[in-house]
């Protein structure tokens, strides 16, 4: 006999974002302690990491919403492609948040940019890995 497909974990993953904003929260500010205690630099590190980590946040967010949007048996294959359109959603307004980035924000320190940005990916992936 064959057991019915588990439902969503739909109010599991809004809790991950929330977790995921409170991650983007405690970044910023060591991000800000760090540019104030040891490098004194007007806050271009701290400012370049929080862009960053709220390019990475958006972005997954926005990927949330395309998967979320409809949930059950009938709706299997909206879903599918649902998921297909929210992961190039996503490479897309990443593609192009970093493009905007680097024209736009002076002075920019790329390396905390990416850093930031990675730091939310990995915490990302860790929460999601924690909900199976």
């Amino acid at each position: 006999m064959t057991r019915p497909a588990a439902r969503t974990q739909k109010d599991k993953i809004g809790i991950a974002i929330k977790r995921q904003a409170w991650v983007l929260f405690v970044l910023i500010v060591i991000a800000i302690l760090l540019d104030i205690v040891w490098l004194h630099s007007q806050l271009t590190v701290a400012k370049s990491a929080a862009i960053g980590a709220l390019l990475s946040f958006v972005t997954q967010a926005v990927f949330a919403g395309f998967i979320f949007r409809h949930t059950g048996y009938r709706a299997r294959l909206h879903i599918v492609s649902q998921l297909y359109r929210g992961q190039m959603a996503k490479w897309l307004l990443t593609v192009l948040g970093f493009a905007l980035i680097f024209i736009t924000v002076k002075p920019l320190v790329a390396p905390a940019l990416f850093i930031g940005f990675i730091v939310m990916q990995i915490s990302n992936s860790w929460m999601l890995w924690h909900i199976r």
